[in-house]
């Protein structure tokens, strides 16, 4: 019985270590629930950071300094070799920096130009742009 006891007790803890979050998810997570909670003390909406930005241009158009390859597919030609790129060179103080990314052909240059109005750009937010979902967040069309 004390054998058998001890075995649950190394497995609860093998699984629970398995599924605890890493500090940059708890941290992410810590961030997006204590400003849920500023911003609901009034007894508002219940908001976060990532809502907020949603109702910028964030929400209808890329932005460059915190999307992912994945939304360059909605417009011909970015998707995936401009879109990689302007990812992996961001973050960018303006958009036409965008412009500058080196070893760009003119034909890529032509089709950003072309799209311009279809970027955006804010400040990166910690939440959208850590880790490696920028150029693979795992959902496929």
């Amino acid at each position: 019985m004390k054998g058998l006891f001890s075995l649950i007790v190394a497995l609860g803890l093998l699984l629970g270590s398995l599924f605890l979050p890493n500090t940059a998810q708890a941290a992410s997570l810590a961030d997006i629930t204590v400003n849920s909670v500023i911003a609901n003390a009034g007894g508002g909406e219940l908001r976060n950071n990532i809502d907020d930005k949603l109702a910028t241009d964030y929400g209808f158009k890329i932005d460059v300094n915190n999307t992912n390859v994945a939304a360059f597919a909605n417009y011909r030609g970015l998707y995936p070799t401009i879109g990689g790129k302007i990812v992996k060179n961001a973050p960018y103080e303006s958009l036409d920096e965008v412009l500058e990314i080196p070893g760009l052909s003119q034909t890529e240059v032509d089709r950003i130009k072309a799209n311009m109005d279809n970027f955006t750009i804010s400040d990166p937010v910690p939440a959208l742009v850590e880790g490696a979902d920028r150029f693979n967040n795992g959902v496929y069309k």
